[in-house]
Formats: C-alpha cells, structure tokens, sequence
C-alpha cells in the first residue's frame, strides 16, 4: 500500500507520539488547569477546594467557546493536510525543521482537545470532500488515537462511530488494544463490557491483541482477574497472554501478588504439559521485570518467593546476562548457588556465552574477579569456547586454567573445532600442542 504524505507524516508523528506526550504531559496539565481556573473565575464559577465534588455549573457560553475551539483547529489541520496533499502532487517532500514544528504545534493543540471537540474535528473531517478518503482516515484515525491516552472510553465510543471511515485503516489496530489497555488499568470491567458488547457487531475490532490489551490492563490492578479473563474472552495463544500479564509486576509487592496469581492459574489447568508449559513460559518471562529492579532487590525478592527447583530453572532462563546488565556476573553466580545441580551447568554456559558475544570484555573482565570454584569453571568453558571464534589464543589461554581432566580436554576439543578456518597454521600447531587429531 502506497502512503500518501498526509498520511506518511501523521504516522510519523504517531511513532514519537508516546515520548512527545510523557516530554509535554506535565507543562500541559499545568497550562490547562490555569486557563481553565480564568475562564471559570469570569463566568462566576467558583471552584471551591474544600468541596471537589460539588458539581460544577457549565454555561452555554462556555460550551459555545469550547465548541469553537474544536472547530478552528479543525480547520487548521484540514488546511495543513491540503498543503501536504499539493506537495506531494507537485513532487515536493518536506521534512525540515519547520514542518516539524508545525506538527508538534498541530498536535499540541490535538492532544489539548476533549472528547466533544474531538468528535466535532471528526465530523468536519468527515464532511469535507476536498480532501483523499487517505487522508481523512488518516486524521481521523489519530485523532482518536491521541484522545485514547487520557480517555479510552471516549476514544473508543468514536472510533466505533467512525467504523465506515476506519473499516480497513491500519490504525486501528493501535487504537483499540492501546485505548483498552489504559481503561482495563482504571476500570477492568468497563473495559470487558466493551468487549462483550462489541464482539459480535464489530467482529473486525474485537481482535486477540483487542482482548490482550484488556487482560494487561487488568493485570496492571488485579494479576488474579486478569487470569481469569484469559479464558473468558477466549484468547487462542495463552502463553503469550500469561506472559502479558508477568511482565507488568515491577516491584517487589506486583512480582509477589503476581506470582501468587500464576499459582492459582496453573494449578487450574486439567492438562499436564499445559499447566507445565504456561508455569515455565510465565515464569521465564517475569524475570525481566524482576530483574528490572537490580540484583539486590530482585535477589532479596527471590529469597522469600519460595521457588520450587523446576520454578528457579524456568526463572533463570528469563535472566539477561547481555552487555546491557551490569549485573551479569552476580547472576551467574547466583545461578551456580541457587540452581539444582543438573540444571545449572547449562543455564551457566548459555549465561556466559551470550554475555560472551555481546561484550566480551566486560565477561572476561568478571571471569578473571570470579570466586573459584565449579560455576567459574563452568563459565570458563563457555567463554572459552565462545572466544575461540575470534580470539582462539586468548581462549586457549583461559582453557588452561581449568583442573586437568576430561573438561579442559573437552574444553581444548571445542577450541580447535571452532578455530578461524582463516588461521590453518595456526589450528594445526594448537592440535599438536594439545595432542587433538
């Protein structure tokens, strides 16, 4: 499918939306509620701190200037696609400082907008015929999408209203999993109910990755209802939604409600390989957001988490030991502590050789402060072998240092057989050195 220009730069802006927003969200705020504290202190509104919830009166007046806004900067976002839609058909591509601006300066004044003077932008779009069903897609469709990060419901009530003009718009699969993803964060079972009404009627909206966007939602408040969701909304590929949920615990409390919620879940499924399956799966997957905390906080966590062996093995499969984590080798050797014996001779080579491959340095850098003893020896042998790819000398050299016996032999063997095929002599003299035929 050929994206026009109009549609090409909204989808551009919609890549950097998240970061703009989070950059923008907090000067806004302020903004907004000091224009809306004047606008209300010359209707006569008095707003009154000491009683929040006393409601407040909206005059016609104020309606009818919240309305003009929303159609002025309709007017200014149809005028700027027009443009856009005259470059493209002369052949001209934009893209410099100043068209960035103008777009930040279009969003701002979007994201600004309620859901009423969103829903007139929409009907003005619509009702305007100079413009490409493209491009008034395209603006509809983000439109909404800017709307879903502070109200999901009323992003989704119009881009259900819209469904003859977002029918086969792309983005609609963004704004329906995102939108229900924040509502199922406040108000879990809001969100199911639009599932449940939608599903038949809008077949096309209520999607998997639809109903995921609920369940991660939910799991953000409640991990035990989330898992309940799982088979109530029917989902095809469960082991990616249990992931979905694991991976929101980020504290210390999330990962115990969470793990908790996973036990109950997997003790729930009649299927052996089933239950086994998503246990391992979930578990492997959650490590990443304990992980996230730093070793310390995650170990400590670990140490209270009461881990069967099988659950530790699926755990420490999750764990990241790549050039990214400064805590590689504390891992490693928590592995080699914690570990059942036939498990962590394994889990430590695949440690180490992916640490190995990502930044070589930093693991020999921890190899050579290493504690001696098995899981230094272990992690020796995957180095080594990893590092004889590129480095065999040097690889050859940490080989020595393991205890005489059939692991260093082993370790020499796989040395040789990963040699630089463009070092022969250098393969050869290695081979008489240490007797391998």
């Amino acid at each position: 499918m050929k994206f026009s220009i109009p549609l090409a730069l909204l989808i551009l802006a919609i890549s950097s939306l998240i970061g703009w927003q989070d950059h923008q969200r907090l000067n806004a705020v302020r903004a907004s509620h000091a224009q809306l504290v004047a606008e209300a202190a010359s209707l006569g509104i008095t707003l009154d701190p000491a009683h929040p919830n006393d409601p407040v009166r909206i005059t016609k007046h104020e309606r009818e200037k919240k309305d003009a806004v929303g159609v002025a900067v309709a007017a200014e976002l149809i005028a700027f696609a027009r443009e856009m839609e005259a470059m493209e058909k002369s052949g001209t591509n934009r893209h410099d400082e100043a068209m960035q601006k103008r777009i930040f300066e279009l969003m701002d004044k979007l994201a600004n907008l309620d859901a009423s003077q969103v829903k007139i932008l929409i009907a003005a779009v619509r009702a305007n015929t100079d413009l490409k069903d493209e491009t008034r897609q395209g603006i509809i469709g983000f439109s909404i999408m800017t709307l879903a990060s502070d109200h999901p419901q009323a992003a989704l009530a119009l881009f259900t209203e819209s469904g003859d003009m977002l029918k086969d718009n792309p983005m609609g699969k963004q704004v329906i999993p995102s939108a229900l993803t924040r509502w199922a964060k406040d108000d879990p079972t809001a969100a199911l109910d639009w599932i449940r009404k939608n599903a038949d009627t809008h077949s096309d909206l209520v999607t998997d990755e639809a109903k995921r966007g609920v369940i991660t939602g939910a799991a953000l408040q409640d991990p035990r209802l989330a898992f309940k969701l799982i088979s109530e909304l029917g989902l095809k590929d469960v082991n990616d939604a249990v992931q979905k949920i694991v991976i929101t615990a980020k504290t210390p409390e999330e990962s115990t409600a969470t793990l908790a919620a996973l036990r109950e879940y997997a003790a729930s499924l009649t299927d052996d390989a089933a239950r086994k399956e998503a246990s391992q799966s979930a578990l492997s997957k959650m490590a990443t957001g304990v992980e996230s905390q730093g070793f310390e906080a995650a170990s400590k966590w670990l140490a209270t988490a009461n881990l069967s062996p099988d659950e530790l093995a699926a755990f420490a499969n999750g764990i990241s030991t790549s050039g990214k984590s400064s805590d590689g080798g504390r891992w490693i050797e928590w592995m080699g502590e914690n570990l059942p014996p036939e498990k962590h001779d394994d889990r430590i080579k695949n440690a180490v050789g992916s640490w190995a491959r990502d930044d070589y340095q930093a693991a020999g850098k921890w190899l050579a402060t290493a504690p001696d003893g098995p899981t230094k020896n272990t992690a020796i042998r995957s180095y080594a072998e990893t590092l004889a790819r590129y480095e065999p000398e040097a690889a050859s050299q940490w080989a020595a240092t393991l205890p005489p016996g059939q692991q260093r032999d082993q370790t020499f063997q796989n040395i040789h057989d990963n040699w630089p095929v463009s070092d022969p002599n250098g393969k050869a003299a290695f081979a008489a050195a240490h007797g391998i035929k």
